[in-house]
């Protein structure tokens, strides 16, 4: 049995809740947990939990051994884990992910073949216990298809605690028809996808935050990219954004920044204003203006070229700001919101990026609707605007009511 007494961090943690033979850890009791997390989960009928919101494997659980009466207890009851952070899979025959602590794919993937480090240490912590009564509640849409190989050990479904509790600032006034740029894309923590439209906007009408200076063997050799093999039409715009995010950068729209940084040193934005710990999810941004002078967010959320969907605040930031957005994700991205009461913008654009399953077409044709929008006025976009209110409106108030009202 793992003995725990220091209070650490929540957010590397693995956090544990109703084990008979776990001592309570200080740093579990944290407000966010105890008076967010939990309650939007039911406290999972105070039955067994476990919570984790960081990413990779869950160290801790190497450390833990039930006795045999737990066992029998726990394969009575069952036990949930609800893991916050889109999981970092892999192929089985490559264990060394693609991009710092997650992996790319080609959209051929197997799913006999996906594994995951989160799940992987579940498995283990299952056999290790003799356990056979495990939930595992993940923020990936479809796990249970795309992730076969651990039905074994354990039960794998979507239920996103993360996005259940995202805060949002209130906004009343309703002066957001009248914009004078087409796009923002909001990016932080680099990634291919990022870093290719933000060069792909960088000289079109738009608000655009990036910091980074471009490193082409970055953007080499993908899994499911190259820039080197990109189409002319798309490739020549997008050396002219490289050209203008390395010349004029860093581009920055709500925190500071006086030099491009280095993305091998620093993938993470770190200045003298930001540190290793900013969360631009829950450190309080003021971008409210920016989304008042735009017409449609181009959202890259954390993930692009994976099979699991997922969405997160990005997503629910247009939304809330009453914006229609394009969104740079998974494949079925768009197809999980729907599934979630939202709605989409099919009558007014191309969303066939969808269901692509190909990332680099995916990506192509995002490509194309932003080339759409583009060849729209402004004039044009506020009388499309207008015509989009309902559903504007409409994914504003299904934020507020799926988002947990914990206060």
């Amino acid at each position: 049995m793992m003995d725990d007494t220091a209070d650490l961090s929540i957010w590397n943690k693995l956090h544990w809740f109703n084990f008979p033979d776990l001592s309570e850890r200080p740093a579990s009791q944290d407000e966010h947990l105890k008076e967010r997390i939990l309650p939007s989960i039911g406290f999972n009928d105070h039955n067994p939990t476990y919570v984790y919101m960081y990413n990779s494997r869950l160290t801790e659980l190497d450390d833990i051994t039930h006795s045999p009466e737990t066992v029998e207890q726990l394969n009575k009851v069952g036990i949930t884990f609800y893991l916050n952070e889109p999981l970092c899979i892999y192929n089985k025959d490559n264990i060394d992910h693609t991009l710092m602590f997650y992996s790319e794919f080609t959209g051929k993937e197997k799913p006999e073949h996906l594994r995951t480090n989160e799940l992987d240490s579940i498995r283990d912590y299952a056999i290790k216990n003799n356990l056979t009564n495990i939930k595992v509640k993940t923020c990936d849409y479809d796990s249970d298809k795309f992730l076969p190989y651990y039905q074994e050990w354990m039960t794998v479904s979507c239920e996103d605690t993360f996005i259940k509790n995202a805060i949002f600032v209130n906004i009343c006034d309703d002066s957001y028809s009248n914009f004078s740029k087409k796009f923002i894309t909001l990016n932080w923590r680099w990634s291919p996808h990022r870093n290719l439209i933000s060069a792909f906007l960088a000289n079109s009408s738009s608000h655009t935050s990036f910091f980074y200076k471009t490193d082409l063997l970055k953007l080499q050799n993908l899994p499911w990219f190259d820039i080197r093999n990109c189409p002319t039409k798309y490739s020549h715009r997008l050396f002219e954004g490289i050209e203008t995010l390395d010349s004029k950068g860093p581009f920055c729209i709500d925190i500071p920044f006086n030099e491009l940084l280095d993305i091998e040193g620093q993938p993470y934005p770190v200045n003298t204003t930001v540190d290793d710990y900013f969360d631009p999810s829950t450190d309080d941004m003021p971008i409210e203006n920016f989304y008042k002078d735009i017409f449609c967010d181009v959202v890259t959320e954390s993930r692009f070229a994976q099979p699991t969907a997922n969405y997160s605040e990005k997503t629910h930031q247009p939304m809330w700001y009453r914006k229609p957005f394009i969104v740079m994700a998974p494949p079925k991205t768009l197809q999980y919101l729907h599934e979630n009461g939202y709605k989409t913008f099919s009558d007014y654009w191309d969303e066939s990026y969808d269901s692509c399953t190909n990332h680099e077409k995916r990506l192509y044709k995002i490509f194309e609707v932003i080339k759409y929008i583009e060849s729209k006025s402004i004039a044009e976009l506020k009388d499309i605007y207008e015509d989009m209110k309902p559903i504007l409106l409409h994914n504003r108030k299904q934020v507020e009511s799926n988002i947990y009202q914990w206060r």
